[in-house]
């Protein structure tokens, strides 16, 4: 809503011109009116107007010398000027002064109209334009510290970027927020929130965040947003989390995880805990459902060296050599329990030690002879295979299968394709129904997270992608072969939003449903 002032030596015109009109329909707020224009001055000083209807002939100050001294103070400031007099010098002043709004007395309440609506269109177009060029301007300058703390490069550019932006890193932390995905309503509610109100739900995460300190926040990436809170303690991280899982599920029914750093004293150190940061998120992903994860709160920063893992790998090595299944796991247990209570830095040192047991499986396999259809696949793993693994029960799982291929044993074999197919079976079972995660990991035994890294590897989608496609082609097959309206097909693959289905068949295909239908008749 704009404001606006209304200035008349006659008070009866101020009365008229505040009733002709419906000013809030324009989207205007007369919050003052003043007799003179010493009067108008003081009280545009308190209000700072963006709109001023003024009479030119006034006393102690006329219109043309307050349009004058206003415009001193803030040339945007727009004026409608009003007269009775129809006199070119008048007009040629107004101009002058930058006022292209000029209205003869009487004033016709149709032209006034006329007039504001013009008004508004060029101080919100101004504004839009303002605040265009200031989020690139500030985008800009995020980018340059981004790109500092995620490279470490370009220091002196990422000083620079901090001093405009006017940070002060003396006392800072950086936090995470990732979006939790259980079911594909989530997936679909999310995906709705962020297409529509990305902006905005980032300009209040970024109002939360600064009740605490004062922060930025960087674009969405990788399932969720990355922020820095400058000018706040380790004190504040965890009630600062607390508070944002609180307000993004009241006020967007969005539910995350957040990760939190130590406390920051020098942006050299930026770089180093964004890494840190970064293991800390994927570490709560890999011990289990934290909400929070933070240093100083439930995790430790604390050494752990190399060396520490290789009497296990060498132990574990020696029990596949002597096919000895049930010491092999007894080692394998130990060092998962270490893996819960390690630094999340280290983390990449457990996946080293799972990847050499995976080598050293792979070479007994190879020298007994022992390869097969069913574990062909493990001459082909890689140790980014297996540090993909984001949870410690699939890790688990994944290993202990990895090693039954060792045993002579043929009662207790594990096929992930099996698993696979019976989650395929379920989705093209139920497609058209609302199921989450838990109810399909229910059905088939298995865990969550387990489930899902195999899903994905195996069909190189995840489960919520690969069920939209089902559900997309089973809509293509109803255009093609019935008469149902496009929001009846909508319902009936399983979506409650019609609307969300046009828009999703439209980024997919190309084409509206109603296009799709005409084009493959």
């Amino acid at each position: 809503m704009l404001t606006a002032m209304i200035v008349d030596d006659e008070i009866l015109s101020v009365k008229m011109m505040e009733s002709i009109v419906d000013w809030s329909s324009l989207g205007i707020d007369i919050v003052s009116t003043a007799q003179n224009g010493l009067e108008a001055l003081d009280l545009y000083y308190k209000h700072k107007h963006d709109v001023i209807i003024s009479d030119i002939k006034m006393p102690k100050l006329n219109g043309l010398e307050f349009v004058k001294k206003i415009k001193e103070i803030n040339i945007n400031t727009e004026f409608i000027l009003i007269s009775a007099y129809a006199d070119f010098d008048y007009v040629k002043k107004a101009i002058e002064l930058g006022c292209s709004n000029y209205i003869l007395k009487p004033v016709d309440e149709f032209e006034l109209v006329r007039t504001v609506k013009i008004i508004t269109t060029k101080i919100k177009d101004k504004q839009t334009t303002e605040k265009y060029l200031v989020k690139n301007w500030k985008q800009r300058e995020l980018q340059g510290l981004y790109r500092f703390m995620n490279t470490g490069s370009n220091q002196l550019q990422a000083v620079k970027s901090a001093a405009n932006l006017n940070l002060n890193f003396s006392s800072y932390g950086l936090f995470r927020f990732v979006l939790k995905e259980s079911s594909m309503n989530n997936y679909i509610e999310n995906s709705l929130q962020l297409d529509a109100q990305m902006d905005y739900i980032m300009e209040q995460i970024l109002t939360a965040l600064n009740q605490y300190g004062k922060g930025i926040l960087f674009d969405y990436e990788d399932n969720g947003w990355t922020a820095i809170l400058t000018e706040s303690d380790s004190q504040q991280f965890l009630k600062c989390s607390q508070h944002l899982i609180s307000f993004l599920e009241t006020q967007f029914k969005i539910d995350i995880y957040v990760c939190f750093s130590q406390q920051g004293s020098t942006m050299n150190e930026l770089p180093h805990m964004y890494e840190r940061l970064c293991n800390l998120s994927r570490y709560s992903f890999y011990v289990g459902d934290e909400q929070i994860l933070g240093y100083g709160y439930n995790c430790e920063e604390t050494s752990f060296k190399q060396l520490e893992l290789l009497p296990y790998t060498h132990n574990i090595t020696e029990a596949l050599r002597n096919k000895d299944i049930p010491l092999a796991v007894q080692i394998l247990d130990e060092v998962l329990l270490l893996s819960c209570k390690a630094d999340p830095q280290s983390l990449h040192l457990f996946f080293e030690f799972f990847y050499n047991v995976t080598c050293a499986i792979r070479d007994q396999l190879i020298t007994n002879n022992k390869i097969t259809d069913e574990n062909r696949h493990i001459l082909n793993l890689s140790y980014k295979d297996i540090a993909q693994i984001s949870k410690i029960d699939e890790i688990n799982q994944f290993m202990r299968h990895l090693l039954l291929f060792v045993s002579d044993s043929k009662s207790a074999t594990l096929e992930y394709s099996t698993l696979v197919y019976k989650g395929v079976q379920y989705l093209h079972e139920k497609y058209d129904q609302n199921f989450s995660l838990h109810d399909i990991c229910n059905e088939l035994a298995v865990s969550k997270n387990y489930f899902c890294y195999l899903f994905k590897r195996e069909t190189g989608q995840n489960l919520w992608a690969y069920l939209t496609d089902i559900r997309l082609n089973k809509s293509k097959e109803l255009l093609c072969t019935s008469e149902l309206k496009s929001y009846e097909i909508a319902y009936k693959v399983g979506y409650d939003n019609p609307s969300y289905f046009s828009k999703l068949f439209k980024k997919y295909t190309g084409q509206t449903p109603s296009d799709y239908r005409i084009a493959n008749k």
